[in-house]
């Protein structure tokens, strides 16, 4: 499974000199080109019933969180990143207001990879290794936006006796493993 933490760079600046209306209308085209590039099978997509949901949560201000149920191996998580990244760094952000044309939206990522113990640690520890999951995450995610990259950070991690521990050190990954 994987978590991983989106922040967008600089929105209080957006905000500050565009307006609160622009800054809603910049956090609603994030969340929607989430929904867009983020797996279809990821956890939070779909329901039990089958019914379409989005594919990630807000957690504050400019922040959203998403979920990989299915992952196998952390490149994945450096292709759904950089394929988020892309999108949002990509989109033409002058449909939202004139002045994005010389300064778009950016963004930095940060994905924590869990290797999964027992069904029934899992279930005795869920919701410690959620929040801990965030917390790296979130850790990653500024490790990103301090470096002033383009890359999204990602970092390995196993659940023992309900504590997160690193399996390797965090690394950036680039655009050079979206060709995959």
């Amino acid at each position: 499974v994987g978590a991983g933490v989106v922040d967008i760079n600089s929105f209080k600046r957006y905000n500050d000199t565009l307006g609160h209306a622009i800054g809603d209308r910049i956090i609603e085209q994030v969340a929607c080109l989430l929904a867009e590039k983020v797996r279809s099978e990821d956890l939070i997509a779909s329901d039990r019933a089958g019914a379409s949901r989005d594919l990630h949560a807000r957690l504050g201000g400019e922040e959203f969180c998403f979920v990989i149920s299915d992952l196998r191996h952390h490149d994945t998580a450096c292709l759904i990143g950089n394929r988020y990244k892309r999108a949002v760094e990509g989109y033409d952000w002058s449909r939202e207001h004139e002045a994005l044309a010389a300064r778009p939206v950016k963004v930095d990522v940060g994905i924590v990879c869990l290797q999964l113990g027992t069904i029934d640690h899992r279930r005795t520890h869920a919701r410690e290794l959620a929040n801990s999951l965030l917390d790296e995450a979130d850790q990653l995610m500024y490790a990103a936006k301090q470096a002033s990259s383009s890359t999204v950070h990602v970092r390995s991690m196993k659940a023992e006796n309900g504590r997160l521990l690193a399996d390797g050190d965090p690394r950036p990954c680039g655009q050079r493993m979206l060709n995959s």
